[in-house]
């Protein structure tokens, strides 16, 4: 017996890549806790995800996650906004939100030896949200602003111009913020509805990372989050992306400058060929020597900037390239982008090219875990997405594993069909 008990305390336990130790355990109520034990510094944090974020939104109420989370931090049935700043302020921690396509958090960081006021604080938020009508007014104007200032952004308008395009009624297609239509139309009993939804016991998950006891961690939970109430289970949606078509779109600009946005329907992150992808992205457009910022910027002059983007998605995503240029530069690059990918899907990339593109990747990957903050982050937003916590520590195992005939291989995949293309041109008139 004491031999199977030993088993499953390894099976739960393991060391993490980037230092601390991981284990999970649930709470009586069936809330998932991750746990990444750290030494060092006594500072830890917390953060509650769910998987009902984004993806769920419609065109009507698309913006509504960010809108919740945003309010959910400004104050409580139990505190207003002045006394919830207060007592964050008291401790000095921060609390944030973070709401992304497939996942959203609400967040709070702080010293250990105030574990449990903070987690007392993150529980009022996460279960006693005001949704003031003040606040909502308040908070709808402001993201109506960052709407409003994304217009003057080449990229922002470039950007939402191909998701708009690229996947149409999706919920993909609208930024975070939704749309200022959509914003009006949302009311406080509808982000009473979609908070009821998106944090009950039975969505979940709070992923904590730093320097406290793993008997501290439960007792503290269970006391302030082991009365949440279980609900409507998360549902995730089906939609259907790609055309299979090639497509150019253009647009007259305000800008002096010229945009392009060249992207394919790329795999979603559960797919066998998700990391080859990462790796290809890295090899084209993700560093100073990649092969499109070589070409079209320091030998040829041809782009401001140039980068390639693929975002982790549980549906399907997009690979785009993007460049940011001279107007007469247009024609001569396209026709330089499709060289560039022509010669990827035709020739093997060499060893030495495929090292450095690793280790570029794997120094990035490293560095934006130095902190309990981003680990806890991953770990919580790797497990809400369906990728499981422990592939964290296994993507540098996983990318290492990526070969030249893996590339090749992607590149043909990808790269062979279906493409929208924008071209944000200067307004002459």
């Amino acid at each position: 017996m004491k031999k199977i008990i030993f088993a499953i305390s390894l099976f739960l336990i393991s060391q993490a890549a980037f230092g601390g130790q991981m284990e999970d355990f649930t709470l009586k109520n069936n809330i998932k806790v991750i746990f990444d034990k750290t030494n060092g510094i006594g500072v830890v944090s917390m953060k509650v995800f769910t998987p009902a974020a984004v993806v769920l939104e419609t065109k009507e109420n698309a913006g509504i996650s960010l809108l919740a989370a945003n309010l959910m931090v400004k104050s409580t049935k139990n505190r207003s906004s002045d006394i919830l700043a207060r007592d964050v302020d008291n401790i000095g921690a921060d609390l944030s939100n973070l709401v992304d396509y497939d996942a959203q958090c609400i967040s709070i960081s702080f010293l250990s030896e105030y574990f449990d006021a903070s987690a007392e604080i993150l529980a009022d938020v996460i279960k006693n949200p005001a949704f003031d009508e003040n606040e909502i007014y308040t908070e709808k104007r402001d993201i109506a602003a960052v709407l409003n200032a994304r217009k003057d952004s080449i990229f922002s308008t470039a950007l939402d111009n191909f998701t708009i395009n690229f996947y149409k009624d999706a919920p993909y297609a609208l930024t975070v913020l939704g749309s200022e239509e959509s914003l009006n139309k949302i009311t406080r009993s509808q982000l009473e509805a979609w908070h009821k939804y998106s944090f009950n016991s039975s969505n979940i998950l709070i992923s904590v990372s730093g320097n406290i006891d793993k008997r501290t961690l439960k007792n503290t939970l269970e006391k302030y989050f082991g009365d949440i109430e279980s609900g409507e289970k998360f549902k995730d949606v089906d939609f259907n992306v790609g055309g299979g078509e090639i497509k150019t779109i253009e647009i007259k600009g305000k800008f002096n400058q010229a945009y392009i946005m060249k992207g394919f329907l790329a795999p979603d992150l559960k797919d066998k060929d998700y990391i080859s992808l990462k790796v290809t992205g890295a090899v084209l457009g993700g560093r100073m020597t990649s092969r499109l910022f070589t070409e079209l910027r320091e030998k040829l002059g041809l782009a401001y900037e140039v980068s390639a983007i693929y975002p982790s998605r549980t549906h399907k995503s997009y690979f785009v390239i993007y460049i940011g240029l001279d107007k007469k530069n247009i024609d001569i690059t396209l026709k330089r982008i499709d060289e560039i990918l022509e010669d990827l899907r035709n020739n093997e990339v060499d060893a030495q090219e495929l090292k450095d593109t690793k280790t570029y990747i794997k120094g990035l990957y490293i560095m934006d875990r130095q902190t309990v903050d981003r680990k806890s982050y991953y770990y919580g937003w790797r497990e809400s997405v369906g990728q499981g916590y422990e592939y964290d520590d296994k993507y540098l195992e996983e990318m290492d594993k990526v070969s030249g005939k893996d590339i090749l291989k992607i590149a043909n995949k990808i790269f062979s069909k279906d493409s929208l293309t924008i071209i944000v041109r200067p307004d002459e008139k």
